[in-house]
């Protein structure tokens, strides 16, 4: 135990009603009585805490209330938690926490002194692996969930793919989303007057406007109630069969909150999932290639038959015309004389 954390400890111990003996101190640390009194100095002198010593009952506490410990103050297993928290923040935006947490990751650093446990290795333990994802630019994130926590209207200039199109929207920004390696925002559009989802790396120039944001909460439970990253109630149900291979993994995932998992002979599942779009809930049946049938809904089904059979076209092997195969055929004869 380092001497951080002993003397994060041994201030709660000086705090209870009943004076601390010297005794369950040095059982309580595993320490030596020369340790003891290094830790009961360094309050003393360094801290300027009030310890004193109560003969009448054998114990130590503090002589007045007024004592706290200085500063930021935490044990050595919290002060690793919240550089962790920054570390793992900074890879998922980079940059962006780092210039506003630099100084106080510092402080945490200076706290943990000359541990035995250096936090560079501890930091690099922990890693961050995000699927493909879309970059963001540092600054547009900042000016969004600087305004989103402000509480203030936004100003964008978006890039909507699905059109291919670049509109000017104003939005009462309510929640920052990270799904699945990238950042999205929920927000009330003043411009379609009403709910949207927008992708935080389309955002071409944003601007925080002085208006107050209006309130809004979306009434599907920030879209749970759709599958994935579509908000929207749920007005389809996907009933899947997956073969004991992929059940083996699938069986322990939770594709939706309100989902169905159902054993089968032979080590199979059935799952039934709720959505209100299918691009997203068709990637994921997709990604089983063989190892998923979708059962229902029949759109469902084409659809994903449809996909399945135009990625199988793309890998056939090319057709050779009738003549063509001679004149081959011919070639080798000739070089096989």
């Amino acid at each position: 135990m380092s001497q951080l954390e002993r003397i994060y400890k041994l201030d709660r111990l000086l705090r209870r009603k009943s004076p601390t003996t010297k005794r369950e101190i040095l059982a309580e640390f595993e320490i030596s009585p020369a340790q003891f009194k290094r830790d009961l100095d360094f309050m003393r002198e360094r801290l300027e805490a009030t310890i004193t010593f109560d003969s009448a009952t054998g114990g130590y506490r503090y002589s007045s209330g007024d004592f706290n410990l200085p500063g930021l103050w935490f044990s050595e297993p919290e002060v690793y938690s919240m550089l962790l928290m920054y570390a793992l923040l900074d890879q998922l935006q980079p940059g962006v926490v780092r210039e506003q947490l630099e100084p106080f990751e510092a402080k945490l650093r200076a706290l943990l002194g000359k541990s035995r446990r250096g936090t560079d290795s501890i930091l690099e333990r922990m890693r961050v692996t995000t699927s493909p994802q879309r970059p963001t630019n540092p600054k547009h994130f900042q000016s969004i969930c600087d305004g989103t926590l402000r509480r203030k209207r936004l100003r964008m200039h978006y890039y909507a793919r699905s059109r291919d199109a670049q509109t000017d929207r104003v939005v009462s920004p309510q929640r920052v989303v990270y799904y699945r390696g990238n950042w999205y925002l929920d927000a009330w559009c003043h411009d379609k007057q009403a709910g949207r989802r927008f992708a935080i790396d389309a955002v071409r120039e944003v601007a925080v406007l002085d208006e107050p944001a209006l309130e809004w909460e979306p009434a599907d439970g920030a879209g749970e109630q759709g599958y994935g990253i579509f908000a929207g109630p749920a007005e389809n149900t996907a009933t899947l069969v997956f073969d004991p291979e992929a059940a083996r993994w699938v069986g322990e995932e939770e594709w939706h909150r309100h989902q169905v998992v159902k054993s089968l002979p032979g080590g199979g599942i059935q799952l039934e999932v709720p959505y209100s779009k299918p691009q997203e809930i068709m990637m994921d049946i997709l990604r089983h290639g063989q190892h998923v049938e979708v059962i229902r809904p029949a759109s469902l089904r084409s659809a994903v038959a449809d996909a399945l059979r135009q990625a199988a076209e793309k890998y056939a092997p090319a057709k050779r015309s009738v003549s063509s195969a001679k004149a081959t055929t011919g070639l080798r004869t000739v070089r096989a004389r």
